[in-house]
């Protein structure tokens, strides 16, 4: 056993190092005696028909492709067989029988969608609540997606008009810090997690860049498919609009520094506590002075961070998209220290102050945070005082 172990090690990198110089054909001749080592591994039979494919041989390529798919329908491996059954497709449009296959997962979503695999996955969050038919539509509009190792596949602030799920392989999410000057690695999405929600539905550039950490299947929804079928199906617009605002929530917690100490189970505790609430432009949501009741999440808009000195409306700060604001005087029991309007039409994720201590009590190093916060931002609020009492003094 540990000599096949060994056997199949050395001819993987062989393989690897072949596909990194570009000689293909002499990586396919590895992988080929990697698949007589271990016939099981059904990645590895996928990896030779991408080869096949690459030299030119795209005939051997969809018999190899074929024969993982039906294996795959066999296993219940319900996304690698969908972005499988897709390529071939692309590869050949008229295949009655890979044609056949999809229309037959449709029809057994609910199967596949309870199996313990897939369940562990985000998967069910995605397709669960679409019917037989709302599923066909999505699964006929989705196109599969090969994407080789260390290879881009989404940038940051670029304009973001898809949905990604991964069906194979693992992906890392970046974001570049202004305080680092480097891009930091926030997260690793394996198979059956879906990736550029935010950027899709809030129709904002992209908040974070995606790239394959091993060589990626992905499948990809674009807003025109998508736009086209909710005209058809607008439920299903509702349904991935609410796994949206869950997300979006979970996310923003996740990336805010008193938050992410939270466990992801309270975390999502949290996040189902809000509830959305559009707001007119020059709506004061929070008044300097008065008693915390509500913690903020900016889904979309921006608003002004401003306090009142001697008569004169002194603004301090700007929110926009993903931040928070309302938790410092509500979780260390202060009264707010400026006042928070909006600037535009304002989306806005609102949860009680009541829901937020509830979970928030058993996290006592949260509120050192928060106090170290607190101490940071009245600091800037009397520096921001003190520099506009000075440039009014110029103009006098």
């Amino acid at each position: 056993m540990t000599e096949n172990k060994d056997e199949e090690r050395t001819l993987r990198e062989k393989g690897q190092r072949y596909i990194d110089r570009g000689e293909l054909a002499k990586a396919l001749v590895e992988f080929k005696r990697l698949a007589e080592v271990n016939p099981e591994d059904l990645q590895v039979q996928v990896h030779i028909g991408d080869l096949l494919r690459k030299v030119g041989r795209e005939a051997e390529s969809l018999i190899r492709y074929k024969y993982v798919l039906a294996e795959y329908v066999k296993k219940g491996l319900f996304l690698q067989a969908i972005a499988l059954g897709k390529l071939i497709l692309k590869l050949d449009p008229e295949d009655e029988e890979t044609i056949q296959v999809l229309k037959d997962l449709s029809s057994r979503k609910e199967d596949l969608l309870s199996q313990k695999e897939v369940k562990e996955t985000s998967v069910p969050l995605l397709f669960a609540d679409l019917s037989e038919e709302e599923f066909h539509q999505v699964l006929a509009r989705i196109k599969s997606v090969q994407v080789d190792k260390e290879s881009l596949i989404c940038k940051e602030g670029e304009k973001g008009d898809s949905i990604f799920v991964v069906s194979q392989g693992k992906v890392g999410i970046y974001k570049y810090t202004i305080k680092e000057k480097k891009e930091v690695l926030l997260n690793v999405l394996k198979e059956g997690d879906f990736f550029g929600e935010f950027s899709f539905f809030s129709r904002q550039r992209r908040s974070a860049s995606v790239k394959a950490l091993t060589d990626v299947s992905l499948l990809e929804i674009t807003r025109e498919d998508f736009d086209e079928i909710q005209k058809v199906y607008p439920t299903i617009a509702e349904v991935l609009l609410t796994l949206y605002k869950k997300r979006v929530v979970d996310t923003i917690l996740a990336l805010s520094p008193p938050f992410n100490a939270l466990s992801p189970q309270d975390r999502k505790r949290l996040s189902e506590r809000f509830s959305s609430r559009l707001v007119d432009p020059d709506t004061v949501m929070i008044r300097e002075g008065s008693l915390p009741s509500f913690l903020y999440l900016i889904k979309s808009g921006r608003a002004e961070v401003f306090v009142e000195k001697e008569g004169k409306k002194i603004i301090v700060g700007h929110l926009a998209a993903g931040d928070i604001f309302g938790e410092i005087s509500l979780l260390l029991g202060r009264n707010h220290t400026a006042s928070v309007r909006t600037v535009t039409r304002t989306e806005l994720l609102m949860a009680s102050k009541e829901d937020v201590e509830k979970i928030l009590g058993s996290y006592s190093q949260i509120r050192e945070i928060l106090k170290k916060h607190s101490r940071e931002r009245l600091e800037e609020v009397k520096d921001r005082v003190l520099l506009s009492r000075e440039e009014g003094k110029k103009w006098v």
